[in-house]
């Protein structure tokens, strides 16, 4: 940080707490200032004041006078670059320089934990009436996963790991979050079985309670922070100590989520901004500033987004929370741009800049876009409104994930200008080179097989002359063999009736027996593409013919050695939540099967897409290896490698029918349910990470030996997660109606089963052996 921008030590080198004077009139007006800006108590800003001025080693006084001095600015002046030197904004250089900043010197760096206070109260209040040795303050961030915000008594280690609770991890305080209700885990072993707990693997807390706090008094409030306890010891939690440490977190319910409206924080005003961007039209996004230790601007990250908002790689609305500019928009990084959102930040001035053409060219993206950008502040960040100008482009981008996933390719023929554009899918359709540029009308006629030109050649004329759509099933002859393809073409005119240009959508069916049957499906998906409108019920509607045909369910019981396997795929009931449930099963060699259940992250394309990607992996990885926890690793990998993949958790099993048993692993799933004569019960998981989030994660296996008649269910989480419950008792839904139907047969054993989460896929693969 340059000199300006941090008080100037003492002279004669006293510390904060041993010169100034706590009472003059300066120290006054900093902590008047300092409650004002970070909208807390004048305690809590005074211990600011003190915390400002030992970093900085200056004396309580200087510190005051920078605080005073700054008293318009809301963010240090200095904006520092993450890294090395990064690729810039390809645009026209400005007309001026890029902002000076302003003012003599910053306020202090927003604290990272602002409710450390509230937990060391809670933690010694606690201690000695319920034996809890640490605690955690969780805010509920809007993107559903949960951010810590003040802790007593937990290593740094766990800090760092734990810092960030995603919501695709199954918590229990994620559950108390989204039920409202305290959830008491008196025994660890048992918590394991249903949840990742928080500290593992660096800390094991034999008992923990989440406890909820709402936004204010009264019935059905919205959870805004979780408190996590942990004792060291068992603590069976009887109902004198449950009130004891409801009462004391109670007392305190009050103060924290006050804190949390008021502190620039995700947990408090990003609530607001989300509930206003829900409702405006346009791409809008609110972003806050990540800083280093001496509080340069390092990144920026996005926490609410508007629906309508879609970015360069095709991310739109809410999947844009959580993104990274350094990681995802690298060529922003030290631009006028950036230096644009710093200087809106720290001066609170609006600023605009653009037209510019942006080029994206890493993490899997190649795309380049005119844009018109609008930063200025709101609440702890800004908020950032931007105008895409290239429609066509952006038509193609948003297009290119859904070809690559269906063999599809489209091209465009503008016959005033004598111009053609091709999609890369179908480039990749007619194996053409791209160097030779995409083929004309005529030109790619010729590529018809000799059977189909003349009714090819009908169409086209009936298209041209009278406005007919072409909707033909053609062959091609490409290089060295025959495609079977399905093509649908329409042509726009003018008011004279001159064609203008012609829209062409060619799908490779040539690996698929089923054309027929997905022809109503293929019609939708022609249809809304034709229409050139990419409006979200559009893409929904796209990603749910796709993910039926990428993933085709078998009618009846599998008929497999020694083995009987039958499956169930019921779809969410709201179009908006598609996502990424799968399954698959492959035969071996010997008479042995492989068969795997995964849920990928989030709904919408990219779940799709992953989906896609995960299942014709583990197919192919089939021959390499049978050993579900080694291909778990090598699927962990794969996903790890593209940091635009999102995270995943899978089950594999795998069975030997010489001798009934069941090797299994997990990643992060839900376990495995076993049906006996005896009853049914939930495996005991072993251990392993998501798939994708990180890259060096090991997985363990599980074995159980089932007899004649038993059942194993494998599943996704929507068959148990239930909107609405604490997540103290997941399974147990599932498991009572399961109890006691052991011989049922499997078609109308899952046909009894019932979706806990209607809004959610859910997948579920029955397996039996035979005597």
């Amino acid at each position: 940080m340059p000199d300006s921008a941090v008080p100037r030590p003492a002279a004669d080198g006293q510390s904060a707490g041993a010169a100034g004077s706590r009472g003059s009139a300066r120290v006054a007006a900093a902590v008047a200032a300092l409650a004002r800006r970070l909208g807390s108590s004048p305690e809590h800003a005074a211990n600011h004041l003190d915390r400002l001025a030992e970093r900085y080693d200056v004396d309580l006084g200087e510190a005051a006078a920078a605080v005073l001095a700054t008293a318009d600015a809301a963010e240090p002046a200095d904006v520092r670059r993450p890294g090395p030197s990064a690729p810039t904004v390809s645009q026209a250089p400005p007309a001026s320089p890029a902002p000076p900043a302003v003012g003599p010197a910053p306020t202090a760096p927003v604290d990272p934990d602002p409710l450390a206070d509230l937990a060391r109260e809670i933690s010694s209040r606690l201690g000695p009436l319920a034996g809890v040795d640490a605690v955690a303050i969780y805010a509920a961030e809007p993107d559903g996963s949960l951010q810590m915000v003040g802790s007593q008594g937990l290593p740094p280690a766990v800090i760092d790991a734990w810092r960030r609770v995603s919501p695709q991890l199954t918590t229990a305080a994620g559950g108390t979050a989204r039920s409202g209700r305290p959830m008491w885990l008196p025994r660890l072993d048992e918590a394991r079985r249903q949840y990742v707990m928080i500290g593992d693997p660096d800390v094991e807390w034999r008992s923990r309670a989440m406890l909820p706090v709402p936004d204010g008094p009264g019935e059905d409030r919205p959870v805004v922070a979780v408190v996590a306890v942990f004792c060291t010891e068992t603590q069976p939690f009887e109902p004198a100590t449950r009130r004891a440490v409801l009462g004391v977190v109670g007392d305190l319910a009050g103060p924290i989520a006050e804190r949390l409206r008021t502190h620039p924080h995700p947990a408090g005003w990003i609530v607001d901004a989300q509930a206003i961007l829900d409702v405006l039209p346009g791409a809008v996004v609110v972003s806050v500033p990540i800083r280093d230790a001496e509080g340069g601007i390092i990144d920026w990250i996005v926490v609410a987004a508007s629906p309508e908002a879609v970015d360069i790689a095709g991310r739109r609305g809410r999947e844009l929370v959580g993104t990274s500019t350094v990681a995802a928009y690298p060529s922003v990084v030290d631009t006028e741009l950036w230096h644009t959102y710093a200087y809106a930040l720290r001066s609170g001035r609006p600023r605009e800049i653009g037209p510019f053409v942006y080029s994206e060219r890493a993490d899997g993206v190649d795309a380049e876009a005119v844009y018109t950008v609008r930063a200025s502040r709101f609440g702890g960040g800004l908020m950032i409104i931007w105008v895409r100008h290239d429609e066509q482009r952006r038509f193609a981008d948003r297009l290119a994930q859904t070809e690559r996933m269906g063999k599809l390719g489209w091209g465009e023929w503008d016959l005033l200008a004598d111009r053609t554009y091709w999609s890369e899918g179908m480039y990749a359709i007619f194996e053409r080179d791209h160097s030779r540029g995409p083929a004309t009308l005529d030109e790619a006629r010729r590529h018809v097989h000799p059977d189909d030109a003349a009714r090819l050649d009908a169409a086209l004329e009936a298209l041209l002359t009278g406005g007919e759509p072409i909707d033909l099933s053609l062959r091609l002859v490409v290089p060295d063999r025959v495609k079977h393809v399905r093509g649908r073409f329409e042509a726009t005119r003018d008011r004279a009736g001159r064609v203008l240009k012609v829209y062409g959508l060619v799908l490779d069916v040539s690996e698929s027996e089923a054309a027929t049957r997905d022809r109503a499906r293929l019609a939708d998906i022609e249809a809304e593409l034709a229409e050139r409108q990419r409006s979200q019920q559009v893409e929904h509607r796209l990603v749910r013919s796709l993910q039926r045909i990428i993933l085709p369910l078998p009618s009846g019981v599998l008929d497999l050695p020694g083995l009987d396997v039958a499956v169930r795929y019921q779809p969410a009931e709201e179009v908006s939540r598609v996502g990424g449930d799968w399954f698959d099963v492959v035969r071996l060699p010997g008479g042995r099967t492989l068969l795997a259940v995964g849920d990928v992250a989030g709904h919408g394309i990219a779940a799709a897409a992953t989906m896609a990607r995960l299942r014709h992996s583990f197919a192919a990885l089939a021959v390499t290896s049978a050993e579900p926890a080694k291909l778990l690793a090598y699927l962990n990998r794969m996903v790890s490698d593209d940091a635009t993949e999102p995270t995943a958790t899978v089950v594999v099993a795998h069975y030997d029918p010489q001798t009934r048993e069941v090797t299994w692993a997990q990643a992060g799933h839900p376990p495995p349910i076993l049906m006996t004569a005896e009853g049914t019960t939930a495996l005991a998981r072993p251990s392993g990470m998501i798939v994708g989030a990180r890259a060096d994660s090991a997985y363990e296996t599980a074995r159980v030996t089932l007899r004649p008649g038993d059942t194993m269910l494998l599943y996704t989480d929507g068959l148990i997660e239930r909107r609405g419950s604490d997540g103290s008792d997941w399974l147990g839904p599932a498991l009572r109606a399961l109890d006691g139907a052991a011989g049922v047969a499997l078609d109308e054993l899952l046909a009894r089963l019932r979706p806990a989460n209607p809004g959610d896929d859910t997948c579920v693969l029955a397996l039996r052996p035979r005597a």
